[in-house]
């Protein structure tokens, strides 16, 4: 247990000590003590106060290597001092209280922070907190203060909660919606004997003005980051926009000095529904922040604000050069290209949909660029076709790109249909052919009949003669 090189503070109290062989036991009082660790390989407490009595006083010192955090503690020493010629040693128990002698730490008070405020610098809802240090910090020399930050927007449940030394903390939020914070003064160290003593807390609170009827705002904002390379935002104009109103569009990262408006705006009816954004490589990966407000006739229109990450709003291209073949009778085998641009292969997933002959589409998702599908023997035709998107290591949000052209693979079977004009008319002349022979010898067998009666009659004839 390390030490701190304070003096600890000491019970006040009267010890009774003998004296030699003296009849009497006087009694001294024990003033002025103070404790501090003691050097050597053992530690421990050295002891120094004075003792007083009606005849013996002194200066003394004690020391002790028993470990100081058990409480009460033996100091045995040689205590002298110098009544004419005798010598007294005393020995004497002090119980120690192992705090700094400041004070305990329930006694310890810290003030709140001062002068909490909330600043707007001017970029569409990036906002410093700022606050001043208590009036007793400089009380403290031997503990540390820190501050216990809170801050949210009005109407969210959770708050944001930050530990820091500093006295000014940025973050940001949705302007649509008021802004709170709440802050205390935390002290720790070897004045509070290890415990955390915390101030009461001060607030206070930050809204933008509102302007206009919010029926003038826009509508159905939406932004795409077309293959991680140009941002294109579009809006609906306010349901009761009046006549003639028209909307501007300013935008602020980290890292502009200011804030700036749209240089390329998107028209419809002479009124600006959108806008083109130049090369925002410099915003990725950091918070992206738009304010769409306006004006008609002098009467303001109500502003909307919004926040986002780049990298969240991509839409890649579709996946190209797909190579459909075939390696077994019951698989397929698919291969593609990324799209061409900025976007990392390792950034992509897939997904794969694929159909056989008038089936229903069936899907697939991969993180590579090739797939093996399952083909039934009865087939004769297999198409598919590939989507992708940004996964999840690249961006926590996305767009899934259009579907690539579609790839089909056809069964090539020999057409026997021209044999049906064959079989059936040889099949209609062989059954005419049998008809004929048919008739013809029926045909004979009757002559044949008719031929034998005669001869049957005449022989007949013959023999009554």
């Amino acid at each position: 247990m390390a030490l701190s090189q304070q003096p600890y503070a000491f019970r006040k109290q009267n010890i009774s000590v003998p004296v030699g062989n003296c009849s009497k036991t006087p009694e001294f009082e024990v003033s002025g003590l103070r404790a501090v660790p003691a050097g050597g390989a053992q530690g421990g407490l050295l002891v120094e106060g004075c003792a007083t009595s009606g005849l013996h006083s002194g200066q003394f010192s004690l020391s002790t290597h028993v470990p100081p955090e058990r409480g009460l503690v033996l100091l045995s020493e040689a205590m002298s001092w110098k009544p004419r010629c005798l010598k007294w040693v005393y020995s004497a128990f002090f119980f120690v209280t192992l705090r700094p002698s400041d004070a305990s730490s329930s006694q310890i008070t810290v003030d709140p922070p001062q002068n909490l405020k909330i600043v707007d610098p001017g970029f569409l809802g990036h906002l410093n907190v700022q606050w001043q240090p208590p009036l007793t910090s400089g009380n403290f020399q031997h503990c540390t203060v820190q501050y216990e930050l809170r801050y949210r927007n009005i109407d969210s449940e959770d708050w944001e909660i930050i530990i820091t030394k500093k006295l000014s903390y940025e973050d940001g939020f949705d302007l649509n919606q008021g802004v709170e914070a709440k802050i205390r003064s935390l002290l720790s160290g070897p004045c509070t004997n290890g415990s955390d003593v915390h101030s009461k807390w001060i607030q206070t609170t930050f809204w933008i003005p509102l302007q206009g009827e919010p029926e003038t705002e826009i509508r159905e904002m939406q932004c795409t980051y077309h293959n991680w390379k140009s941002l294109h935002c579009t809006w609906k104009p306010g349901e009761k926009s009046p006549e003639g109103a028209n909307y501007n569009l300013y935008y602020w990262y980290e890292g502009l000095e200011h804030a700036l408006q749209c240089a390329d705006y998107v028209e419809s009816n002479g009124r600006h529904v959108g806008c083109r954004f130049p090369n925002l490589e410099l915003a990725e990966y950091r918070d992206f922040n738009i304010c769409v407000n306006g004006s008609s006739s002098g009467l303001p229109l109500r502003a909307s604000y919004f926040t986002f990450q780049l990298q969240n709003l991509v839409k890649p291209h579709p996946p190209e050069q797909l190579n459909l073949t075939q390696r077994k009778p019951e698989e397929l085998h698919l291969e593609w290209k990324p799209p061409e641009g900025p976007i990392p292969p390792q950034c992509l997933a897939y997904e794969v949909q694929f159909q056989e002959d008038d089936a229903s589409w069936t899907s697939r998702s991969t993180e590579r660029e090739m797939i093996t599908l399952p083909k039934s023997n009865g087939s004769r035709r297999f198409c598919v076709w590939v989507r992708d998107k940004v996964n999840i290591y690249c961006a926590s949000e996305g767009f899934w790109s259009e579907w690539s052209s579609q790839q089909c693979l056809e069964e090539h079977r020999e057409d026997d249909s021209w044999l049906l004009f064959v079989i059936i008319p040889v099949t209609l002349i062989m059954l005419k052919a049998i008809l004929l022979a048919l008739l013809f010898i029926q045909k004979q067998r009757a002559c044949l009949k008719q031929v034998l009666g005669k001869k049957e009659v005449h022989f007949y004839q013959e023999a009554i003669c």
